[in-house]
């Protein structure tokens, strides 16, 4: 039997990922193999059969109208294995439940992807309005709380090598310049406390602390309300709540077998 050289075993693998990459972080309705074959510049004739393999596994779907391939309902539930895992899992959420009961705004939990925060965990505010950011969405790190939060563990010379293209905005108020976002990042690794105010969403604003594991930024914990319920004492309010979240939570992952 003839096995196939290592190298093409990669290829194939890292195609597979790719195609699941782009899909991921494609547009909300799909994409098209034409699409899919421009994105990835590889030809249709190598794609087809991975895409029908990946189809067939639930691993993606496919709108047989138009021809647009998106992600299945396996990689979902594949995701939310990872989502899931642990019993600390429930420690964190049993946490951000207390904190939206003290404070009513909406928690969230996040790590560092790259130079993107990857929405972990999230528990809602019972307000009608209120900040909805989805778990297994990503933002740019510079524009969020979160994301400073996590960007404060890195360095000036990493966060620049972060973001080789500049800060793109996402709203006017979004920092593009990368030494006025690394004097935040300063000041967050000097008083714990990372702020934003509608730098990725308009009218929404957010507090958040870093959480360590032995000295390291392994993750972040946020609080984001709209800016008309901002009040000096809401303020005070979510930084305390996050500051004892952050001491509790960093006491469960000093010895926890958990990795994000």
């Amino acid at each position: 039997m003839k096995v196939a050289p290592k190298e093409d075993n990669h290829r194939a693998t890292r195609r597979v990922i790719e195609i699941l990459e782009h899909l991921g972080e494609g547009q909300p309705n799909g994409m098209t193999l034409t699409e899919l074959a421009q994105a990835l510049q590889a030809p249709k004739s190598s794609l087809l059969p991975i895409v029908h393999t990946l189809c067939r596994c639930h691993m993606l779907s496919v709108n047989e109208d138009t021809g647009r391939y998106s992600i299945g309902y396996k990689a979902y539930e594949i995701g939310n294995v990872y989502i899931r895992r642990g019993g600390l899992t429930i420690d964190i959420q049993s946490q951000m439940r207390a904190n939206v009961d003290a404070c009513g705004e909406t928690c969230y939990f996040a790590q560092l992807v790259g130079g993107d925060v990857f929405y972990l965990y999230r528990v809602d505010s019972n307000e009608t309005v209120r900040s909805v950011v989805s778990p297994g969405e990503r933002l740019p790190a510079y524009a969020t709380g979160l994301g400073k939060a996590l960007l404060s563990g890195k360095t000036k010379e990493e966060v620049i090598n972060l973001y080789p293209k500049g800060l793109r905005p996402l709203t006017p108020y979004t920092i593009t310049n990368i030494d006025q976002l690394c004097f935040q990042l300063e000041e967050i690794r000097r008083n714990g406390l990372a702020f934003e105010c509608e730098e990725s969403t308009q009218f929404v604003r957010c507090i958040a602390v870093p959480i360590r594991r032995n000295g390291s930024v392994i993750a972040a914990m946020s609080v984001a309300l709209p800016t008309f319920r901002y009040s000096p004492e809401k303020e005070s309010t979510v930084i305390r709540i996050l500051r004892e979240s952050q001491i509790r939570l960093e006491r469960l992952l000093e010895n926890a077998e958990f990795s994000f």
